[in-house]
């Protein structure tokens, strides 16, 4: 499906695919529930990017921003394309907490609010991190 997106394409982290975008959970998060929303087509740039793919884009955020407000309770979300690794078309995905939450047995705090995320990759127990994917995929 995602051969092209390198980290991106295991299958392990897929949580949802619609007709152009795929919703891939981001190892090493940053905050809980990130994840990225990758194009299923390999393009360097948005420029390249349809209006029949870009059109369906709102369809995506809402049907993520739904799901991780009602498993985490998220305020505010960050979209961020910086696109600098990986030469193709996707989106870092950030759920934002304006309060510490537990969930998963782990206090998981958003240490930038209600500025910018703070970019660290949080070491998330392997148990922690498919119960997050699966909670995801439901």
């Amino acid at each position: 499906m995602l051969e092209f997106a390198g980290r991106f394409s295991n299958p392990e982290l897929a949580i949802k695919t619609f007709k152009h975008w795929a919703v891939v959970y981001k190892e090493l998060p940053s905050v809980l529930g990130q994840v990225a929303f990758v194009l299923k087509r390999e393009v360097p740039d948005f420029s390249h990017v349809t209006e029949e793919e870009m059109a369906e884009l709102p369809q995506v955020c809402k049907w993520y921003e739904t799901k991780a407000k009602k498993l985490y309770g998220a305020e505010k979300f960050n979209y961020c394309a910086i696109m600098m690794k990986e030469q193709f078309v996707h989106f870092n995905v950030y759920p934002r907490f304006g309060k510490p939450i537990n969930k998963y047995g782990i206090e998981w705090v958003d240490e930038g609010w209600p500025k910018k995320v703070v970019d660290k990759k949080l070491e998330i127990p392997a148990d922690v991190q498919s119960q997050i994917i699966a909670d995801l995929k439901k």
